[in-house]
């Protein structure tokens, strides 16, 4: 059975992003040290929990960021309300802290005289912080990827008037998570990988067959998937939370090392010798004091039966590891329309490996594509609880034509996660690209827009408000 719904049904009763508001109270000395931060997150849940897990969503912590402050109180509610219900998208309920949190910390760098990148790097976290959340992490790079993006976006040049640059930075730890995989040879010398995981257009059935490629040494043209159905195993975690490479290269690697150990013994048995003899090199398994060797697949032969290496895995908990993402927009402003316009676009990661460089580049820009959406454009209109704009010509969504200039600068390291040291990248590159544009376009004109999406009417309508408070001041 499956259910197909069209745009107006999509529109009028899909899950989308949680509208929420946020209240933040900050303690700053003089030299611009944060000393106290207090948050009130309110979720607007929606009519009920919807498709949610565990019924709610997080992102209250990002209203505090990766900053190192000493007394931090949050508060999260979450209310029911007579609108459609909020689901899980990309980055659950992150945007919307890191877009408050960012943009109130641009106004107080200004307010007491201080550049907002010098304000955050007196502020963002080391290494052997713990984030106000409480949380510890290790291998921080805040600081050097923010400086990475102001320095790509040449944050502090000259600029005409009425253009502004705005800077934001998000982190996010890499969740834990449930896989199991199979790497099964047959004797004609395929070899085909078994997973649950329904690869929703981000390359994971090409990751998972650079995993098996490299510890098999084989072409990735010699690798088939099989996709297991509901009846296979009892529970996986899917490819939601940025898990879908870290996970699964883990578990797709413990399943090749089961496999390369059932090939050794075998081979043991063919070369009347102990396994601990053999090593496995490549596409041969070689004895360590003999001038002996076999291939792999002339092993499988001669069995004359498929033979499996499967694996599970259960990693739980939060990484101490985290990727940071910082941004830098440029934009223009016309004054008599509001129209904002998006001129430059620098986004710097701090990343782990990376095992399929297009899928990683493509979940950069995704994610910002998206961002564009949040920022300036997408918005669910309501009456009296019922959406009403039901299409795609009211409602906004960015197209190729919105897409500014973008740079993309990243910050490799030896930490990650697994075998590999991966990363997750799948919903970072979103969560500050719409703080980056709000402190833009204030930069730009000297107004705060404080709630999204940043729309013409928004942006002219303080324009005006900003006229009449000087005209009658």
């Amino acid at each position: 059975m499956r259910m197909v719904s069209d745009y107006v049904e999509e529109l009028l009763a899909g899950n989308p992003r949680h509208a929420t508001r946020t209240t933040l109270k900050t303690g700053v000395k003089h030299d611009g040290t944060i000393t106290a931060h207090h948050v009130r997150y309110t979720v607007n849940s929606g009519a009920y929990a919807a498709f949610k897990p565990r019924g709610l969503i997080g992102g209250a912590n990002e209203a505090a960021g990766p900053y190192r402050i000493a007394n931090c109180r949050i508060e999260s509610a979450f209310v029911y309300t007579n609108t459609v219900p909020g689901g899980f998208m990309r980055a659950p309920g992150e945007p919307q802290g890191v877009f408050a949190l960012e943009s109130h910390l641009d106004d107080i760098a200004r307010h007491i005289g201080i550049d907002p990148l010098d304000f955050r790097h007196k502020n963002l976290m080391v290494d052997g912080d713990e984030t106000a959340f409480g949380e510890p992490l290790e291998h921080v790079r805040a600081r050097e990827t923010l400086q990475a993006a102001a320095e790509a976006a040449n944050y502090h040049t000259p600029k005409p008037p009425l253009v502004g640059r705005g800077m934001a930075i998000g982190d996010r730890p890499s969740g834990g998570g449930e896989a199991t995989a199979s790497i099964t040879v047959h004797p004609d010398g395929r070899v085909v990988i078994g997973t649950p995981i329904f690869d929703q257009g981000t390359d994971t059935y090409a990751t998972l067959i650079q995993v098996v490629a490299e510890e098999f040494h084989l072409t990735p043209e010699r690798i088939d998937i099989e996709v297991w159905d509901t009846d296979a195993i009892p529970f996986d975690s899917g490819v939601a939370g940025s898990r879908a490479t870290r996970i699964n290269t883990m578990v797709a690697y413990e399943a090749a090392q089961q496999l390369k150990r059932h090939l050794v013994e075998l081979a043991a048995r063919q070369l009347n010798c102990e396994p601990d003899a053999l090593v496995f090199e490549g596409d041969t398994i070689r004895h360590t004091d003999q001038n002996e060797s076999l291939d792999w697949r002339d092993v499988v032969k001669q069995i004359g039966e498929p033979i499996e290496g499967r694996a599970h895995i259960e990693a739980s908990g939060r990484s101490t590891i985290s990727s940071f993402a910082a941004q830098v927009a440029e934009v223009s402003v016309d004054p008599d329309t509001g129209e904002v316009k998006l001129l430059n676009f620098t986004t710097a990661h701090d990343i782990g490996q990376i095992i399929n460089p297009i899928s990683h580049q493509g979940q950069i820009e995704g994610g910002i594509m998206q961002g564009l959406g949040y920022a300036l454009s997408e918005e669910l209109q309501l009456d009296d609880g019922r959406v009403t704009n039901l299409s795609l010509g009211e409602y906004k969504v960015p197209t190729m034509r919105d897409i500014p200039p973008l740079k993309t600068i990243l910050l490799p390291s030896d930490y990650g996660v697994g075998p590999y040291q991966t990363r997750g990248i799948g919903e970072s590159p979103c969560t500050p690209v719409a703080p980056a544009i709000a402190n833009a376009v204030a930069d730009a004109i000297g107004v705060r827009i404080r709630s999204l999406p940043i729309t013409s009417e928004k942006v002219f309508q303080a324009l005006q408000e900003q006229r009449e408070q000087i005209a009658s001041s």
